[in-house]
């Protein structure tokens, strides 16, 4: 098995290169191969700017980990963040890696085909970026995106009596990440050969779109565009943490309550566990059926209250408490 000290740094930024350095997009007049890129904003748009992280143990452990799908995870909750921002179009992304020397070459080579699959599906290009020598792996994204001031739309703005809405997932990637587990457990826990991506088709088959929802989380960026260009939404957030810890974040933003029902919700598992990157918002109760007719899809989650009125303030994902 090659593994990356065979390779070597050079080696390594030789092959990123050789996949980035043809990207074209309006505005980027140098990605990478110098020590920063440039890019040229539109007039009359700001820069909206976002960072997310995937770490060995934390968010994927090695003994089940596809690292092709890691890259697809990586562009894709970033992208979830510029959108829960508003009507953001992403305009390039910056990308950091830590790998242990003796870590197989494939882990960086998959990672790299899953990005560059997203470059093409996403027409969001990788503008630089970093590598680095890690005792655990990682990755890490920043996302750059564009809008214009007005469609920016942020946590706090909700009042008291507003829906609180979503649009995407409730739960599915949690049930993906227990089945991603249960299989790895079944198969012995075998830490030092996680699968390649070319296995990908046959693990869906056992995990179906909850493997999927947790390695290919869907960015709702046109749906996001929608509450911010039609201005339907006062304020926004995307279901990274669990519904628990969304609404509450919304609510303190805005100094509420929040009184969840999950009558009306698509829930496919536990709603709080996290990972699912849809987006949570909320609509003045006027503003509900135009937003039906515009998203059919979103779903009703509960209602702003008063702060004293409040509920669904716990809960969800903290980074250093755990689930």
């Amino acid at each position: 098995m090659e593994r990356l000290a065979g390779l070597g740094e050079d080696g390594l930024l030789a092959l990123i290169f050789k996949r980035f350095a043809r990207q074209r997009r309006p505005g980027l007049l140098l990605g990478p191969g110098d020590d920063a890129a440039v890019l040229r904003l539109a007039p009359g748009r700001v820069l909206v700017a976002t960072q997310d992280d995937l770490a060995e143990d934390t968010h994927f452990e090695l003994r089940w980990a596809d690292f092709r799908r890691l890259g697809h995870k990586l562009f894709r909750i970033n992208l979830s963040d510029l959108a829960a921002m508003g009507d953001v179009e992403p305009i390039g992304v910056v990308v950091s890696a830590g790998f242990p020397p003796d870590a197989p070459r494939r882990w960086a080579t998959d990672f790299l085909q899953g990005l560059s699959d997203d470059v093409r599906s996403f027409g969001t290009p990788v503008i630089g970026g970093n590598l680095t020598r890690s005792s655990k792996v990682f990755f890490s994204m920043t996302a750059l995106g564009a809008a214009r001031p007005g469609r920016i739309l942020r946590r706090s703005g909700a009042k008291a009596g507003d829906i609180l809405a979503g649009v995407g997932p409730l739960g599915a990637a949690a049930e993906g990440l227990k089945l991603l587990k249960k299989g790895a457990a079944k198969a012995g826990g075998r830490a030092s050969r996680p699968p390649s991506g070319r296995a990908s088709a046959g693990r869906d088959a056992a995990g179906g779109p909850y493997v999927r929802a947790f390695y290919e989380p869907a960015p709702q960026r046109e749906a996001a565009a929608v509450l911010a260009g039609k201005r339907l939404a006062t304020s926004l957030i995307d279901n990274s943490d669990g519904l628990a810890r969304c609404a509450a974040l919304l609510a303190e933003a805005s100094g509420l309550g929040a009184a969840v029902d999950l009558a009306d919700a698509p829930v496919d598992g536990d709603p709080d566990a996290g990972e699912d990157y849809g987006l949570v918002f909320t609509v003045p109760p006027g503003r509900w059926p135009a937003l039906r007719a515009a998203l059919p899809l979103a779903y009703r989650l509960g209602r702003m209250v008063p702060k004293a009125k409040g509920t669904g303030a716990a809960g969800g994902y903290d980074h250093f408490k755990g689930r």
